[in-house]
């Protein structure tokens, strides 16, 4: 990935998008979990599809704390705290934005079992990962344009190393989830819909 400007704006094509958009039309329903910070614009662009939104916001959260023990074990996050999901909520679109490439794979695992207890059987999860040798320092902002363009405001100039997470290790992460659609950007960017294949736990 190219250097970035401080202010820089960029406008990108979003086939994953479009594909998330199209298919909650079908369904007719949207509860939608936003991962990433409240934007006023992507509020108004999700009230053509009458939702129930509840915004936490992970990104502020990152990152995670230390998640490692003395001997090397991984430490589950306190996501009951972190995310502060409603008890008895249920949600069939969840936005995760890049937010999976800031978090080591054993952290993206043990969040995705975290929220498979408040998914609906056929939930939608929406995730982009980088797949460059660097991307941003600081995680991206994401603004909805349209149903089928993303815009990726930039807090800062600085780059860093990509885990660059491989779609077999997601997979296993995912646990309960099946790949629904993706997609390869030009951007370096991978675009991927999940499906929520478990059945529907209490919280």
């Amino acid at each position: 990935m190219a250097q970035i400007s401080e202010t820089e704006t960029v406008v990108h094509s979003s086939l994953g998008f479009q594909a998330l958009c199209n298919t909650i039309r079908e369904t007719g329903t949207c509860d939608l979990l936003e991962l990433g910070p409240v934007r006023s614009g992507n509020i108004e662009f999700w009230a053509r599809f009458s939702p129930s939104i509840f915004v936490a916001d992970l990104r502020s959260s990152l990152p995670l704390p230390v998640s490692h023990s003395e001997e090397g074990e991984f430490i589950e996050p306190d996501w009951e705290n972190i995310l502060n999901l409603p008890d008895g909520r249920s949600f069939n679109v969840i936005l995760a934005w890049d937010l999976f490439n800031y978090m080591e794979i054993p952290a993206v695992s043990s969040l995705v079992r975290h929220l498979c207890r408040y998914c609906s059987p056929g939930a939608l999860l929406f995730a982009l990962i980088f797949d460059r040798k660097q991307m941003p320092e600081i995680i991206t902002v994401y603004r909805i344009v349209d149903e089928s363009h993303l815009a990726y405001e930039y807090a800062g100039t600085g780059m860093r190393p990509c885990p660059r997470h491989q779609p077999r290790a997601l997979s296993i992460a995912m646990s309960n989830f099946r790949t629904f659609e993706s997609y390869r950007l030009r951007n370096g960017m991978v675009e991927y819909v999940y499906a929520y294949e478990g059945l529907r736990h209490s919280p």
